[in-house]
């Protein structure tokens, strides 16, 4: 007893005798106690926390942040010595109406009119960083400007000899900006960067010299495999050097200078440099997790992923977070906020379990949203992650340094609960389950995809991309009660669902998918998914799509409907494949002859292939119960898929369902904030209509 009093109060902390829990109060600047009445630090009171779980091993430690800005200077470090146990939860958790912000920014002061500029000394120019101006992020000054790009023409690729992985590609480029980087001395050459949007991924690195004969720029990297080389079709800038700081909002580091080009009131007192790589790190160990700790009502943001380049890899998984979770249990986050990153918001990354993400918004990211698991299977399935939660997040605008970046990624890691999320303004996918290519053994098992809303994905700037996109076997995986729009792809691959490579045991049902570029649904190769139940309506070139025969049995596509004003209803080897395809309702709006089909296998690709329902019945031997027919909607054409009837549904069993139900869920102002924008929306339909290939 008189341990436990000493304790406490060495620790600065007034309680009455036997109290079960403590709370400890924090305000930035802080100089008390700890208490109510003299706040402490936050770091002060993260190191109250081990003296205190040994004297009050039970109950709750509680970190109440007052308002203001906690500026780190190092991230907030949880390991089993400060962190939770099954007895003991460790919470932080903003004060009543208060709105704390943990910050790995540094505020900087700039000075000037037309052109602001202040000295970064600690900055390092070979690394770049971000740059946040009234709380929005800066454009680092590039050309062509924001959103628009360059169209990759002549490549060349040179594979040294010694190293077969890595690679000297001359690029071919605009004359005009050819000209002003010749102009440069040759170190300054070297400083500028070049951004290659290709395939489904992205290559940054710098200019290594100049080819004045066909005014081209040389540039050498380790590549990830033959697929990661840069090739056409691609888009690509260049940035960080003088000419290209041509507009508002942009800005360029020359050596320890940072200049900005000011918008119409800004107040440059309000620029923030991020200066932490990580906020937070909950790291325990194999036999000792950090367990029960919740964060809520907090802010997190300002961090930045400092970087010599960066090579093609899918989903950007080479890029962490400004959250790290290892080897943890029982974490929380809820109505948190983490925001201005330079890359993901938070990675449950190895031994993470029945951790969760509730209530929360991440938003402005250079790469994706969360990460659960990594990309290596461990032998001690102790190791895994699973078990983990992503419930009614708002996910808004990420990709904005690496474009690759998903949305929700799951790479190794098996049953997880994604709902209720809504997810939208990404370059390349919504979410992300799985990472074997092909039929190995995968963890990645009875995930839940359920009530997403899942929108404008893609920008028309990456390609083989989905709002929803699967690999390797999934037993019990589940995408459906999902609500998906505006996926548009650069090149081929702007789909809603993508069972891609060896997919297998996913049921996608009860799903909304419209406005995408290639098509509703695809399977490149799979077995035995049921897509069954969606209604895929208005996808440009084909609704629906099959790609790869196999021996086994592929698909069962039932009781859909597929409606379209242009285009193909299907695409692909429908007819030679092991599918199932049956009792599905189709339907042109146009009330024309209907492309039914446009065939890989016995019909050729030829557009002038029509068929009227009957002969594609006869002549695949499939569909024999399926329906040409209006489906009844009330206005299909203002997205209204209610049905003013069900007497044509009913012939193909199709069962309705609530498409209101996904997204997120709660009260009017947090509904509304899950609207992006109406300027993030007409840039997006913008940048769709300028860069997509047709």
């Amino acid at each position: 007893m008189l341990k436990w009093l000493v304790s406490i109060a060495a620790s600065g902390i007034l309680l009455p005798a036997f109290a079960a829990d403590i709370n400890i109060y924090v305000l930035p600047g802080g100089s008390g106690n700890g208490s109510a009445q003299a706040p402490t630090t936050l770091q002060k009171a993260i190191a109250m926390l081990p003296g205190l779980k040994q004297s009050n091993p039970t109950g709750t430690i509680t970190i109440f942040l007052h308002d203001g800005t906690y500026n780190l200077d190092q991230p907030i470090l949880m390991t089993p010595e400060n962190g939770g146990t099954g007895e003991l939860q460790i919470i932080f958790k903003a004060m009543p109406n208060a709105h704390p912000v943990v910050s790995g920014g540094q505020q900087i002061f700039m000075q000037g009119t037309n052109i602001l500029s202040v000295k970064v000394p600690y900055a390092d120019s070979t690394k770049p960083f971000d740059l946040y101006i009234n709380d929005k992020r800066a454009v680092r000054a590039r050309t062509p400007n924001i959103d628009t790009y360059f169209t990759l023409g002549k490549v060349i690729s040179v594979p040294d000899s010694q190293h077969k992985v890595r690679f000297t590609q001359q690029i071919q480029m605009p004359l005009t900006e050819f000209k002003k980087l010749a102009s440069l001395p040759a170190n300054d050459v070297q400083k500028v960067w070049f951004n290659m949007y290709h395939k489904w991924d992205n290559t940054m690195r710098t200019i290594d010299s100049l080819n004045p004969l066909n005014n081209s720029f040389y540039s050498t990297g380790f590549i990830n495999g033959d697929w990661a080389l840069i090739d056409k079709p691609a888009l690509f800038y260049i940035e960080n050097y003088p000419a290209a700081l041509d507009t508002t909002n942009e800005w360029i580091q020359q050596n320890d200078t940072v200049k900005y080009i000011p918008g119409k009131n800004v107040n440059a007192k309000e620029a923030v440099i991020p200066v932490l790589e990580k906020l937070l790190i909950i790291q325990g160990d194999s036999t000792h997790p950090v367990e029960n700790m919740l964060f809520e009502g907090i802010a997190f943001k300002y961090c930045n992923h400092r970087f010599k380049g960066y090579e093609a890899y899918q989903a950007a998984q080479e890029i962490d977070a400004a959250i790290m979770v290892d080897n943890a249990q029982d974490i929380r986050f809820n109505h948190c906020e983490v925001a201005h990153t330079g890359q993901y918001a938070l990675w449950l990354r190895k031994g993470v379990q029945h951790c969760a993400i509730t209530n929360s918004y991440l938003h402005d990211l250079g790469a994706g949203g969360i990460r659960i698991g990594e990309t290596v299977i461990r032998e001690n399935k102790a190791q895994w992650t699973s078990y983990n939660k992503v419930d009614n997040c708002i996910i808004h605008s990420g990709g904005l340094d690496f474009p690759s970046a998903v949305g929700i990624f799951i790479a190794h890691s098996g049953n997880n609960m994604i709902a209720h999320n809504d997810i939208g303004d990404f370059r390349y996918t919504g979410i992300s389950v799985g990472w074997v290519w092909g039929y190995a053994f995968s963890p990645a098992v009875n995930n839940k995809i359920i009530y997403n809303q899942i929108h404008h994905i893609g920008w028309g700037v990456l390609s083989d991309m989905a709002a929803v996109y699967t690999l390797g076997i999934s037993n019990g995986t589940e995408v459906s009660h999902n609500r998906v729009n505006d996926i548009y792809s650069y090149d081929y691959g702007g789909w809603g669902l993508y069972t891609d490579e060896g997919s297998t045991n996913i049921l996608l049902e009860d799903n909304l998918v419209y406005h995408t570029k290639t098509g509703g649904f695809h399977q490149h190769y799979g077995e035995n998914n049921i897509i069954r139940n969606n209604i895929f309506a208005f996808n440009e070139k084909f609704q629906a799509q099959f790609s790869r025969v196999e021996q086994h049995h592929s698909l069962d596509f039932k009781n859909n409907i597929i409606l379209t004003d242009t285009g193909y209803l299907l695409q692909g080897a429908w007819q030679t494949g092991n599918v199932n395809l049956d009792s599905n309702c189709y339907w042109n709006m146009n009330n024309k002859k209907v492309a039914f089909i446009q065939s890989t296998g016995a019909y050729g690709a030829n557009p002038e292939n029509y068929f009227t329902l009957k002969e594609w019945q006869q002549k695949s031997g499939k569909d024999l119960h399926s329906i040409l027919q209006d489906p009844g909607f009330v206005n299909a054409t203002a997205f209204d898929f209610r049905f003013k009837n069900r007497s044509t549904i009913n012939k193909i069993g199709f069962k309705s369902f609530d498409i209101n139900m996904a997204g997120v869920t709660g009260d009017k102002a947090w509904k509304e904030l899950a609207k992006l924008p109406a300027t993030v929306i007409k840039a997006f339909n913008s940048s769709v209509a300028r860069n997509m290939l047709q």
